[in-house]
């Protein structure tokens, strides 16, 4: 059984660790919807095409590279929010979270992405 609550996650978690980038894209196909968005830190970009390119990118840059949840998933009315973690050569590099919105056909419709822990109140 999957941790993941829609077969979308799993394509888009294994598409960020595969190691074979020529299936990159079929993951992704069943991943996020065509006018998927992607916005974090460091990207903002719109589509599959444009994921594809960021994900092939990072797989170039960090092939031993692994993503992994450290967190399990809540949810509410096709919002999900989780926290993960960057992993090279067996050393956390990056934790962040995420925000997802799904369609109502289970693909991830976007992705807002956090770097590092929330700043403490004032």
């Amino acid at each position: 059984m999957s941790l993941f609550p829609l077969p979308s996650f799993d394509h888009y978690w294994s598409m960020w660790n595969e190691a074979d980038l020529s299936a990159v894209r079929g993951h992704l196909d069943q991943a996020v919807t065509e006018d998927f968005i992607f916005c974090d830190p460091i990207h903002f970009h719109v589509g599959r095409d444009a994921l594809e390119e960021n994900v092939l990118g990072f797989r170039t840059q960090y092939p031993d590279a692994e993503f992994a949840m450290a967190t399990g998933i809540d949810n509410h009315h096709n919002r999900y929010r989780y926290e993960w973690r960057f992993i090279l050569r067996g050393r956390v590099v990056v934790e962040g979270f995420d925000v997802v919105t799904t369609a109502d056909n289970g693909l991830i419709a976007r992705i807002d992405g956090f770097f590092g822990d929330l700043p403490a109140s004032s």
